[in-house]
This record gives structure tokens, C-alpha cells and sequence, in this order.
């Protein structure tokens, strides 16, 4: 029964990618979205046979399907939201009165890190928590600011919420900077199309934690997904990238924007 919900999942995902083509800008978005699932749900139970499936498109609403195993009521089991090219605003000063006007606050953005890497795009993003009966929980607003060609850097901005369960990936780094804590950690994915199967060997790395697998990419692609959690003033600050840059760069910009004014 499982293999034919897997076989059945995958099929559906399919026909709707051969219908669109995703620009890069709105894939790493995406990409990034189910980072955030797939990460959670991990912190919050055990898969016995997962299979992510990653829809990606240039209007894309994201959701996280798989074979999980049941856990209480009343806990988050998935995030759930809808990002949209319209909704994308050009100007730093526009997406920080936007957080002030609809957040009631206004964290903090640079401009232009030292490194050149530049704000892009940015939006204010409606989540929804909801358990695994899809009953929602909470909602909270997120900031989302892209920077760098196609968004290769992405900082996203949101209240604490004491409901959503912390993930379960090991800190590569710990840096303390003005008495905040910054976090780094880093993740391998495997994207794949979704007829396919991964090997035995991915599959093994998948059942021991080191290895995320999603599906729904045009080819098999492997990536490295890093990011630098950190809080400050009851706001989440998460800087993230699947391009090169390595832990100490994605630190070393955190601390830019903890030193904005």
C-alpha cells in the first residue's frame, strides 16, 4: 500500500511539473520552503519510509506529503504557505515598512553586505501551523528578503513561536557576537525526478539522518543547504543559501545584520 501511495504521489507531482517551468528566483524559494518542512517534521518524529515530494513552480504553494508514523494531537506536524511573484516587493524600505505595517515591527535588513551581495526581492509571507489532522494551530507573518542573482541568499525574519518544534540538524559552528548566539548548520539534499528512485546507499543515508531526498526536479541534483540561525529582540533571524558559500560566510553576514542600527 505504501509503495503504491509513493508510485501514485510521485505520478501526480509529475503531470503537474511537465505544466510549468519555474524560473531559478522562485525554485531556491521553494527549495528553501521545504528545507523548513522536511527539517521540522524530522525534529518531531521518526520516518520509517519517507517520500518528500517538492513541487516546484513560479507561483508556487508548497506543501510536504509523506509515509509518517502518528504522533499526539495537538502538535505542529506541518508549515504551510503561499508565495506568489506579485507579491514580491524591489525596495528594502518598502519591505520594511511593509513588516512594520502588517508585522508591527521592523527587523532588521542590510542593504548591501561587504561581500557585494545585494537585497533583491523581498515579501511578507502568511504561515499556517496545522497538526496532522490539518486543523491549524497558529499563523504568524514572516519576512522574506532575497539577496544575490537569482536569490542565492535568503534571510527570513519571524516572531518566536514557542509551538513550532526546533529542528533536528547537528551545529557545525557556534559563534557568540554582542551576546547573541549564532547557530550554523548544514544539510545534504538529493533532488530527484519523481519516477525515480534513490540507491541503496542514498536510501541508507536517508534512514541515518545524513541525507534529505525530495522529489519533483527535472534531473537528480545534489546540494548543500547551509544556513545561521539566531534570535534577538523576540525575532527568529534564519540566513540561508544552497550556493557555495561556506558556514563562516553565511556567520560573518549574520553578524552584519545584527549590527545594523
Amino acid at each position: 500500500m505504501d509503495n503504491f501511495r509513493d508510485d501514485r504521489l510521485k505520478q501526480i507531482i509529475k503531470t503537474g511539473l511537465d505544466q510549468i517551468k519555474p524560473d531559478v528566483q522562485a525554485e531556491n524559494r521553494c527549495l528553501r520552503e521545504i528545507h523548513k518542512k522536511i527539517e521540522m517534521r524530522n525534529g518531531i518524529m521518526k520516518f520509517n519510509k519517507k517520500r518528500m515530494v517538492a513541487a516546484l513552480a513560479a507561483v508556487c504553494t508548497i506543501t510536504v506529503m509523506g509515509t509518517v508514523t502518528a504522533i499526539a494531537g495537538g502538535k505542529i506536524t506541518g508549515l504551510f504557505s503561499s508565495v506568489s511573484r506579485d507579491d514580491m516587493v524591489h525596495s528594502k524600505v518598502e519591505l520594511v515598512q511593509l513588516a512594520e505595517n502588517q508585522m508591527g515591527t521592523a527587523p532588521k535588513l542590510v542593504d548591501t553586505f561587504s561581500n557585494g551581495i545585494s537585497f533583491n526581492e523581498g515579501s511578507i509571507t502568511k504561515i499556517e501551523g496545522r497538526d496532522e489532522n490539518q486543523n491549524s494551530l497558529i499563523s504568524f507573518l514572516e519576512l522574506y528578503a532575497g539577496y544575490g542573482k537569482n536569490n542565492r541568499v535568503a534571510l527570513d525574519i519571524h516572531e518566536h513561536q514557542d509551538l513550532i518544534p526546533q529542528g533536528s540538524s547537528a551545529v557545525i559552528k557556534q559563534d557568540v557576537y554582542q551576546d547573541i548566539t549564532l547557530k550554523a548548520f548544514e544539510d545534504n539534499y538529493l533532488f530527484l525526478p519523481p519516477d525515480a528512485n534513490p540507491s541503496a546507499e542514498d536510501s541508507k543515508l536517508e534512514e541515518d539522518g545524513k541525507l534529505m531526498i525530495s522529489y519533483g526536479s527535472d534531473k537528480e541534483e545534489r546540494k548543500i543547504f547551509r544556513y545561521v540561525n539566531w534570535s534577538e529582540n523576540g525575532m527568529e533571524y534564519s540566513l540561508s543559501s544552497f550556493d557555495d558559500l561556506s558556514c563562516d560566510d553565511l556567520i560573518s553576514m549574520a553578524k552584519e545584520v545584527i549590527d545594523v542600527k
